[in-house]
């Protein structure tokens, strides 16, 4: 560690020497946490009272047992339904509707039996009310007897009715026998009728019979013989008369006894008895409740308790543990930093706020020679070697001060003298206060790093063999020469030499014999050249030689000199051996390709050199040998698959974006290759343009596409499709001829095929272009102008043309949402092809947003990944039946726009090129030199909106430059972020000025739309 220049501020702090650690403290104990024994006991104490009053309680709130009291109502039932049978059956006798009188004994005997039984009253009548039950039952008894002690009389006076009734018909038949008069006949019969059972109730009936009984007699005085039958029947009827009197008496005296009543009465006073007995338990169960809800609440009051005071003991009981476990991890870390400081390897010093050494560890003695006593309360400057600057150390100082540490290599000396490199980390320590209080130090000795990385050094960039330099040094000493020529314009020859006939030294004498060779001729190669210049070896017997000249001839004569410099006799063997070599040669900057090309040029001339018998040189010929290898193979290789049936062709559609219809489709060649899968045409046509294969891969274009137009002619869609004509194609003696061939073998496709040519192509010659054009229309063959724009656009010979249709190029679209010039191009040429009533059309289109934008410009037909990528024909008219426009494409459709908007497009696409220049310096962490943001154009007159107010007008214009100048003002802030290379603060604010660039861009769509006037029925979107 080395000390700053000038002593730090007087009022640090210093550190305290190193003392003995302090023995842990005992550990709190582990045991669980228990409360106090006589919390326990009262609580349990006063559980135990509760829990008892609870079971007293208990036993006074239970009711009496339900079945003794459902035997006695049963009983008091079984007394009611005798009863009620005993009437019932005397009832019945009485009507005549029975005789048999034996069932009145069984209910009079089964009534005083049950009324016997009631008599031992149940156990849950209370006391009090036993007396009044016990009279009760004692006076329904009574009357029960009462009314069996009355059976006898009624079963007399019955027995006698019964049988008085029984011989009145023997009498009155004697009477009917003894007289023949109808009318004492009837009187008979009506006074035996009055006798029968269910007769005589009512005064009528009883009136008739009398009326007969006085006819009867007034017939035995008239008739003395009939005296006796007509007084014996009358006699009859006076018993019957009499008994019939006496058992109802003895029924009415039977039913006066009210035994209903009398039950009625005992049921009445049993009830009220249990009623009370009922709210007596019911008022005991309200205490048993009560009782309980007392208990469950003390229960959980001393839960509640005890489960707070478990946890405040448990807590006091975890800090305290925490607390131990804290001192004693504080402790073992203590111990683990002596140790570690005590043992590391590498070299540690502590010093105080001022620098001076408070402490050193035993690697810091071994590595400086130091002992501890030396350098205790010294500075660290004492080892300064003196290789360092005071600025170095001032800077270092300055930087440990600012951010709180450094590291870096730095040179040293120690004890003895020597100079040695360490690898040295310093760090501030701070006290509470936020105070420099001490600093540490952190060095390792790392001289034999050095040696190492040397000697890995000369292993990277040097061939171990001959000393030369080898591919990895060459590749730099390359990409250097070619900087200096470039820069000083001079011609850089790049050789590569590869030994004639080395093999057989190998074979013959050894390989140490050949690699003894192989550093002779690097040795004789560094002789031929000039000191500046390089020979490397890159492996085997090849060498590689770089050397600048001013022009070609001192390159020549240098490579003559290095081929006799190969010559040169060589001691192999113990003789001496002659070798030639092959050498190709490449010159920088006449072959201006990248340094890794050059040499694979020089290493292809080499072989031509080889070819033509060794020991020369060869000069690379970049253009003959590039276009004569590549174009001789891929028209090769293109033939064969034409032969193979390797060429397909895609269609890509081509749609007006305003009416949502689908135009034609373009056809794109495309070769299936076997290895390397789908290829577009930019992987093989280019090449083609020269050779007489485009001729005839034009025809087999124009024949395909014939025939799959006619095919979904027959399918019922007939879609126009293009093809593009090459410049060979088009200016063939023979062209119109086998175009009007192949249409005449495809009759039904004839009028849907269009042709399109490179505006490049009709500029060679004009004439000849307009004259193929007119006897293409001449066929029914429609032509486009493709790529309009790559060329020079003249307008004449735009005029000239007498193509209708003009297809905008790509390179203006695809960048048209960002790049203003391309937006400023494609509106020209979009106005300048409506001035002369042509049709125009834009390739590129790649989103929604281009569309959006074409369609704002007047351009309403596009072709692009934005519609449709290309597809194989068998998809094409699936996705014809279902394509719709985008739904902004039919909104901007809906409108009819002017060239009043045409300020605020440059405006949007100003804007957003501007954010993507912002963006991608932020990506690549770049300064941006010119950060400003453009100024808002001029903008449209407001008046122009012709569906808003005034103040509207004026609103939306304010909006528009107020939205413009706030994107302004934080593009200007992330802009002069970057100019000064504050990445992180650019991209902090990114978030912000993505916000406000789409607000502006949403200000100026309004205004957009605002300017737009809506659109005829005609120009509408369907749909």
């Amino acid at each position: 560690m080395s000390a700053a220049p000038s002593a730090p501020p007087s009022d640090w702090g210093s550190l305290q020497p190193r003392h003995a650690l302090a023995a842990p403290a005992a550990a709190p104990d582990a045991r669980p946490v228990q409360l106090p024994r006589a919390w326990y006991l009262r609580v349990g104490a006063m559980a135990a009272l509760l829990l008892a009053g609870l079971t007293l309680t208990y036993l006074r709130a239970d009711p009496a047992p339900a079945s003794a009291h459902m035997a006695f109502l049963c009983q008091l039932l079984g007394v009611r339904e005798a009863d009620a049978g005993f009437d019932a059956q005397l009832l019945s006798l009485q009507a005549g509707r029975t005789v048999d009188d034996r069932a009145l004994s069984q209910f009079a005997t089964r009534a005083a039996q049950q009324i016997q039984q009631l008599q031992a009253l149940p156990d849950v009548v209370p006391a009090a009310d036993r007396p009044a039950l016990q009279q009760a039952l004692a006076a329904l008894r009574t009357a029960m007897e009462a009314k069996a002690a009355g059976l006898p009389d009624f079963r007399r006076s019955h027995l006698g009715l019964v049988q008085a009734q029984a011989g009145l018909p023997s009498a009155a038949q004697d009477l009917l026998q003894a007289t023949e008069s109808t009318p004492l006949q009837g009187a008979a019969r009506r006074y035996v009728l009055g006798f029968l059972p269910g007769s005589g109730n009512s005064d009528s009936d009883g009136a008739e019979a009398d009326a007969a009984a006085e006819a009867l007699r007034v017939a035995a005085q008239s008739d003395p013989a009939l005296a006796l039958p007509v007084q014996r029947l009358l006699t009859q009827g006076d018993t019957i008369h009499r008994l019939r009197s006496a058992r109802d008496g003895a029924v009415d005296a039977v039913r006066r006894l009210d035994t209903t009543a009398r039950i009625q009465d005992v049921q009445r006073r049993y009830e009220e008895s249990w009623r009370r007995l009922d709210a007596e338990a019911h008022a005991w169960r309200l205490v048993l409740f009560g009782l309980a809800m007392l208990m469950a609440a003390y229960l959980s009051w001393a839960f509640l308790q005890w489960h707070r005071m478990q946890r405040q003991l448990a807590g006091a009981h975890g800090e305290l543990q925490r607390r131990y476990q804290a001192q004693l991890a504080a402790e073992q870390r203590l111990k683990l930093h002596a140790t570690a400081f005590e043992n590391a390897y590498d070299g540690i010093t502590l010093t105080d706020a001022r620098g001076n050494i408070v402490d050193v560890n035993p690697a810091f003695c071994r590595i400086t020679g130091y002992s501890r006593a030396e350098v205790i309360g010294r500075n660290p400057s004492m080892m300064q070697s003196g290789r360092h600057d005071r600025a170095f150390y001032t800077a270092m100082w300055k930087r440990i001060l600012e951010t709180g540490n450094w590291n870096g290599e730095i040179w040293n000396r120690n004890k003895y003298g020597e100079v040695y490199p360490e690898l040295l980390s310093i760090s501030a320590i701070r006290d509470g206060h936020g105070q420099v209080s001490n600093f540490v130090a952190v060095f390792a000795d790392i001289r034999h790093l050095k040696a190492q990385e040397k000697q890995l050094a000369r292993m990277a960039y040097y061939d171990a063999l001959t000393g030369l330099p080898n591919r990895v040094l060459l590749a730099d000493r390359l990409q250097h020469a070619v900087a200096r020529a470039r820069g000083r314009a001079t011609v850089l020859a790049v050789c590569y030499m590869d030994l004639d006939n080395f093999k057989p030294v190998n074979d013959g004498h050894g390989h140490a014999a050949g690699d003894l060779a192989l550093v002779q001729v690097a040795r004789h190669l560094q002789a031929a050249v000039q000191p500046d210049d390089t020979v490397a070896r890159t492996g085997g017997d090849e060498f590689v030689l770089l050397f600048e000249r001013s022009d070609t001839e001192g390159c020549h004569r240098m490579l003559q000199q290095v081929v006799d410099a190969i010559t040169l006799p060589l001691q192999v063997g113990g003789g001496s051996h002659t070798l030639t070599g092959s050498i190709g040669v490449t010159f920088f900057p006449q072959d201006e390709v990248e340094p890794e090309a050059l040499l694979r040029h020089a290493d292809q001339a080499m072989y031509r050199a080889k070819q033509a018998g060794g020991g020369r040189f060869h000069v690379f010929d970049a253009e003959d040998d590039r276009h004569a290898r590549d174009v001789g193979h891929h028209a090769q290789r293109l033939r064969q698959a034409m032969r193979n049936g390797e060429l397909v062709l895609h269609y890509q559609p081509k749609v007006d974006m305003r009416l949502g219809t689908v135009l034609g489709a373009e056809a794109l060649i495309r070769w299936q290759h076997p290895e390397r899968g789908l290829l577009p045409p930019g992987a093989f046509l280019p090449l083609l343009e020269d050779d007489a294969l485009t001729i005839d891969l034009g025809e087999w274009v124009i024949e395909q596409a014939l025939v799959q137009a006619g095919r979904w002619a027959a399918a019922g869609l007939r879609l126009p499709v293009s093809v593009n004509v090459a410049s060979a194609q088009l200016q063939a003696a023979d062209f119109m001829r086998k175009l009007g061939l192949a249409l005449e073998r495809h009759p039904d496709a004839a009028d849907l095929l269009e042709l399109e040519i490179l505006e490049t192509t009709s500029l060679d010659d004009v004439v000849k272009a307009a004259r193929i054009i007119e006897q293409c229309h001449a066929l029914g063959v429609h032509v486009s102008i493709d790529d309009f724009g790559t060329g020079y656009s003249s307008l004449t010979y735009l005029k000239r043309l007498p193509a209708r249709t003009i297809k905008l190029d790509q390179s203006f679209v695809r960048e048209l949402l960002e790049d203003s010039d391309n937006l400023v191009i494609a509106h020209g040429v979009i106005r300048l092809v409506h001035a002369l009533d042509r049709r125009v059309i834009a390739e590129g289109v790649e989103s929604e947003a281009h569309g959006r934008l074409l369609l704002q410009m007047g351009c309403d037909r596009a072709q692009g990944y934005g519609v449709a990528r290309p597809m194989p024909a068998a998809d094409l008219p699936a996705w014809v039946q279902v394509w719709q426009p985008p739904q902004v494409w039919r909104d901007c459709a809906r409108v009819r726009w002017t060239d009043e908007i045409y300020p605020l497009l440059l405006a949007e696409v100003q804007a957003r090129g501007h954010l993507q220049q912002l963006r991608h310096a932020l990506q690549h962490g770049r300064r941006l030199t010119s950060p400003v943001m453009p100024p808002l154009p001029t903008l449209p007159d407001p008046a122009a909106a012709p569906t808003l107010s005034a103040v509207d007008r004026l609103a939306l214009v304010e909006r528009v430059r107020q939205e413009h100048a706030i994107v302004r003002r934080h593009s200007d802030e992330v802009g002069r972020a970057l100019a000064l290379g504050a990445i992180d603060e650019a991209r902090s604010r990114v978030d912000t000025l993505q916000a406000a660039h789409a607000q502006l861009l949403r200000a100026l769509a309004d205004m957009q739309f605002a300017l737009a006037s809506p659109a005829t029925a005609r120009q509408a979107v369907p749909g």
